[in-house]
């Protein structure tokens, strides 16, 4: 007697193709220097890059709503260049290297993304609790 006739299709899974930052945010003609939480919000929406500064010099990112995993990934593992190279417009990544900011001056251009952006990074928001308590039953 047969030990199990019965066969189990496997499921075939077709790769995601991998979307880069960049096909995320295509470049913009005409980068916006002032932008409102709102207008920042429409941008991230819409996949444009913004423009924030670092170490005084303009810079194209991509919103931190936008970035991704990745990108994310190698922030918290500390790869500086690769979070860069993720988040920055092609163009201007060789200058982030030319500028070679510090440490500060790279805190300063995560804040500013995130102030352009509308969201703070690191922050999740979830609802306020009720004043008032459930009864148990």
């Amino acid at each position: 007697m047969a030990a199990n006739s019965r066969t189990t299709a496997r499921k075939t899974t077709t790769a995601r193709p991998a979307r880069t930052p960049r096909e995320l945010a295509p470049d913009v003609s005409e980068p916006d220097d002032d932008v409102t939480a709102a207008e920042a919000q429409e941008l991230e929406a819409t996949g444009r890059h913004i423009t924030v500064e670092l170490c005084g010099e303009p810079v194209r990112a991509v919103p931190n709503g936008a970035w991704p995993v990745s990108a994310q990934r190698k922030l918290r593992e500390g790869n500086l260049d690769g979070f860069m190279a993720a988040v920055l417009h092609e163009d201007d990544y060789d200058l982030y290297e030319e500028l070679d900011p510090t440490l500060d001056e790279f805190n300063q251009f995560v804040e500013d993304v995130s102030d352009l952006s509308g969201e703070p990074q690191g922050k999740s928001r979830r609802p306020g609790g009720s004043s008032k308590r459930t009864r148990r039953r």
